[in-house]
């Protein structure tokens, strides 16, 4: 906060505004009270809404990087197998970025992570292919058991 005085001799304060480094707020102070105007009414009110927008903002961010945490955390908590992927420039490029961010400290955990979340988003898609499985598996076993009893009259 820098405190000086105009060539009016008002005071004039000014300090960041908080959370935003690079926004300046400049509040000129006379010695002499004033009757309040219809303008510092309005600049109190703005100020408040200002001051309400940039906490609830912050407040869903907090929420939404502590939701985000607890995704990539579940996602990479169970991590025992190690598989090969080649990708191209697109997707390496989204990989790099989510590592540039810091959201992620490697390609790896990125790709763990969207790996996961594709995953879970097509619950439906691998249920159906589960069941697909176990009659692929029935039907080898009904095979091999045919097999069996042709070779072993």
């Amino acid at each position: 906060m820098a405190e000086s005085r105009n060539s009016s001799g008002d005071v004039v304060i000014e300090e960041k505004a908080p959370g935003y480094d690079d926004i300046m707020v400049t509040n000129m102070q006379n010695d002499e009270p004033r009757p309040k105007s219809g303008f510092d009414e309005i600049a109190s009110s703005v100020k408040e809404v200002a001051q309400e927008v940039a906490q609830k903002t912050g407040e869903a961010f907090n929420k939404a990087t502590e939701s985000i945490s607890k995704a990539i955390d579940s996602a990479l908590a169970a991590r025992d197998h190690v598989v090969m992927v080649r990708v191209n420039d697109d997707s390496l490029k989204s990989l790099d970025a989510l590592v540039q961010t810091g959201i992620f400290k490697s390609r790896s955990e990125a790709a763990a992570f969207l790996i996961s979340e594709g995953v879970k988003a097509q619950t439906a898609l691998f249920e159906r292919i589960s069941e697909r499985i176990k009659e692929i598996e029935r039907l080898r076993a009904e095979l091999k058991g045919i097999v069996n009893t042709t070779e072993n009259p």
